[in-house]
């Protein structure tokens, strides 16, 4: 429990910077690239959820149906920004684009 509430709490931390230096100097990969593997981290928070409302002793199979999906739904949102970044304008370009729109 307490690893996942540091983990919760250290990504949210390491956001800022992030966000930060997007804003500071425009667009850059490598933020493009820690954005992309940062996004990971919320399904610490998605996790936290599954594990309140549907316990796994109360409801095996919704438990075990909504953690595959959780991580499927995870791996296609690592695999769409990795896409994203790599053969398209990259996360912190489109932010800028959305903002300015």
């Amino acid at each position: 429990g307490a690893f996942h509430w540091n983990l919760e709490r250290a990504s949210s931390v390491v956001l800022i910077p992030l966000i930060s230096t997007q804003l500071v100097f425009g667009a850059f990969p490598v933020v493009d690239g820690l954005l992309g593997v940062l996004l990971r981290y919320l399904n610490v928070g998605l996790e936290s959820c599954i594990t309140d409302y549907i316990p796994k002793r109360v409801y095996p199979r919704l438990n075990k149906a909504a953690n595959w999906t959780l991580f499927g739904s995870t791996g296609l949102v690592m695999w769409g920004c990795y896409e994203f970044n790599t053969n398209d304008v990259g996360l912190t370009e489109f932010a800028q684009r959305i903002w300015g729109a």
